[in-house]
């Protein structure tokens, strides 16, 4: 180590300059989607303002239904959004969807009635029971489907309670000091719910529960539903065109005529509620999640991304707000939900169109387990299908009704993207800000082995008070600092094997030497045994530092730490227990010859297991290596060290330590007899070596 570090400190290799991480985009990410989802409340505020006006002059009720579609028209063309609608508590159901264009509309009423039954609800329920329609547009019953659900009401749906949400359920006469503005803010904040149950239709062979329908509409320009042809606007299409059935053949003509609500009421028959219709489903807003959710906490939120009944495939998520009118009491009953639909594809579209081609990814991804991906500029969706029974297994190509059997559509954890080549990318460097809980001023390297790159990737946190947590990741590659590490071909490779190499065969050739001459009286006067394991620690040390080529791996740190530490205190060893059997011979006056035996074998010992010890725990204790990126305004470095949580601190204490206690001992020495004068090279020695980890510490800590 002590080597390397002095090779970096004389030769000032130069540093290989990183690529630029622009943190703008974050900012800009972040921005656009508070834009985006800070949008539902913009047009809540909008429709908040239309009923104060008496916009709405039936208060949302089935009159409204074409004032509503209009404004619902200008709403999609003004705020980027896939659908906007309502459901009452008394099951009215107003929509219109941007794509495909269309309005949609549910009358007010119970489903779930006696199709078979001569009452008086029956004819009064007769109206709905025949307004379906089919792929042709022929009129069909409407007949309920094992499994499908409705709203059984209680006491006709009249009662009125508490709602469930915490506000609401709070007892206000237990208010302490019965404050008048604490008990005003208290009975405030009560929201009042009307009370019904949700049944589900089982099939007795006895297929005689009916069902009102939401029915499906053309619109034209304004939004208002049409079956005049040339007059369907549909943005799929150039211009305006005709309206069809489902079947995309038959010409859509429907005139039923009956006292609908959407009349007026009171009687009033006409002709024009299912004009422009071609599809009715079974579909009651109330057993929705989205409108559960909202009544039972009557606050605004969004739902977490699901897939869209309609279109297929299409993620998405929805923003819902309660509505609210005042009774003869003055309490505040909830009446139903507001909600607009915003499809994933539109914040896709945002991140492709901004940053497919440029060097950097961004993509937003759930917080929440199992961290779904929302969006990313790869163009990924984060979704596939797979085979129903085995959900490991892609679904195969075959055709449409048999995939409706065989398939599913599932969402794909971050974690096991694969859509696209840098998904990886997205990947790992997810799992490496979520191992370090996402610190959001930090830049968090990942190395990306598919790829053969390193990327910086940064984490901000997108929240809203509706819920939404996600995390938005911009990912950027960078370049490896390459004066880390020592490769074939450097530079710094020939001036790091060169000494070693001469080093190794040096002391090998005088070991060999030594060995070779054990017998003779020259060689045997030398302290053989000392010599010879100096000169065998040595070539150990020297080959060691080869340890030094290579990337910094976990491997290559661990070996370059034993290595390099151990063989420089196994040098050391001859030189102190030489030093040290000096130093016990001074005074003595029977040490009239040179001893062969040690006497220091326990304190040589010590000195290998105290190394030994250390190593141990830090191989075990700590990490060895660390990634870091380091950055300004200009670039950012990515960079990957060898660290050993403070061993280099601790072993240059106890090196130095080693070497100072030679120093002293050979320096006491240095007067001992002529005939034991190679205590004089004891202290050169000992003074090289000082000298040397001197100048390495300073580098190391500079």
């Amino acid at each position: 180590m002590c080597k390397f570090l002095l090779f970096r400190f004389l030769l000032l290799c130069p540093i290989k300059i990183g690529s630029g991480f622009n943190f703008e985009i974050g900012q800009r990410a972040h921005e656009h989607l508070a834009q985006l989802i800070g949008m539902p409340t913009k047009i809540q505020q909008l429709i908040d303002t239309y009923r104060t006006n008496k916009a709405f002059p039936h208060n949302f009720e089935p009159p409204d239904r074409d004032i509503f579609l209009v404004f619902g028209d200008a709403m999609l063309k003004t705020f980027p959004h896939d659908l906007i609608y309502y459901g009452l508590e008394d099951g009215t159901f107003v929509g219109h969807q941007l794509q495909p264009r269309q309005g949609m509309y549910r009358e007010p009423g119970e489903s779930g009635y006696k199709v078979h039954i001569d009452t008086a609800t029956m004819k009064e329920m007769q109206k709905h029971l025949s307004s379906c329609v089919d792929k042709a547009g022929g009129d069909i019953p409407c007949v309920m489907r094992s499994g499908e659900s409705y709203i059984e009401c209680i006491d006709d749906c009249n009662v009125v309670l508490k709602c469930p949400d915490e506000l609401s359920q709070r007892n206000c006469s237990q208010i302490r000091n019965n404050s008048a503005d604490e008990m005003f803010d208290c009975e405030s904040s009560i929201k009042w719910c009307t009370s019904y149950k949700i049944e589900t239709f089982t099939d007795n062979h006895d297929n005689n529960i009916g069902f009102i329908p939401r029915t499906a509409f053309c619109i034209d320009s304004s939004g208002k539903p049409t079956q005049t042809p040339g007059e369907n606007s549909d943005l799929g299409k150039n211009g305006l065109g005709n309206c069809y059935n489902s079947n995309g053949v038959t010409p859509v003509h429907r005139n039923i005529s009956g006292d609908f609500a959407y009349c007026g009421g009171g009687g009033i028959i006409c002709n024009t509620t299912f004009v422009g219709g071609y599809q009715s489903l079974n579909y009651d807003p109330r057993f929705r999640p989205w409108y559960i959710n909202t009544k039972q906490t009557q606050k605004p939120n969004w739902v977490d991304p699901y897939f869209f009944f309609y279109p297929q495939q299409q993620m998405g998520i929805t923003y819902s707000h309660p509505i609210y009118t005042t009774d003869e009491k003055g309490r505040s009953v909830f009446t139903g939900v507001l909600a607009l639909d915003f499809t994933l594809q539109g914040i896709a579209s945002f991140l492709t169109e901004n940053y497919k081609n440029s060097d950097t990814i961004v993509a937003v991804v759930e917080e929440a387990e199992p961290n779904y991906l929302i969006a990313s500029s790869t163009g990924s969706t984060g979704i596939r299908q797979v085979m129903l029974d085995n959900p490991s297994q892609p679904c195969p190509e075959i055709d449409e009704e048999d995939a409706r059997v065989q398939c599913e559509t599932v969402r794909i954890p971050v974690s096991r993207l694969s859509q696209n080549p840098l998904d990886a990318a997205i990947s790992q460097s997810f799992e490496a800000h979520k191992n370090e809980n996402f610190p959001e001023n930090k830049l968090v390297p990942s190395r990306v082995d598919d790829l053969d790159a390193i990327y910086a990737s940064q984490t901000r946190t997108f929240s809203t008070e509706e819920g939404i947590e996600w995390k938005i990741m911009i990912l950027s590659s960078v370049d490896s600092h390459s004066g880390d590490t020592i490769m074939p071909g450097e530079k710094e490779f020939a001036f790091l094997v060169t000494p070693a190499v001469i080093g190794f065969v040096v002391c090998s050739m005088l070991l060999f030497l030594f060995a070779k001459g054990r017998n003779q009286k020259e060689f045997n006067a030398s302290d053989q045994r000392f010599t010879e394991a100096f000169l065998l620690s040595c070539a150990l040390l020297n080959a060691a530092s080869l340890s030094m080529i290579g990337p910094n791996t976990n491997a290559m740190c661990l070996t370059r730490m034993w290595m390099l530490n151990f063989f420089f205190v196994l040098t050391l060893v001859p030189l102190l227990l030489k030093s040290y059997r000096s130093y016990k011979m001074v005074g003595n006056k029977s040490a009239t010859t040179r001893r062969r035996l040690v006497p220091g074998i326990p304190f040589a010992m010590s000195v290998v297991a105290v190394e030994l010890i250390m190593l141990l725990i830090f191989t075990f204790a700590y990490p060895k290596t660390e990634e870091l990126l380091e950055y300004d305004e200009d670039s950012v470095t990515h960079r990957e060290i060898c660290t050993s949580g403070g061993l280099i601190l601790v072993q240059m204490c106890y090196q130095v330590g080693l070497i100072l206690a030679g120093c002293i001992l050979s320096f006491k020495t240095r007067n001992i007899k002529m005939e034991y004068q190679d205590n004089q090279q004891l202290i050169l020695a000992f003074t090289n070596i000082a000298l040397v980890r001197g100048l390495t510490i300073v580098v190391a800590l500079g």
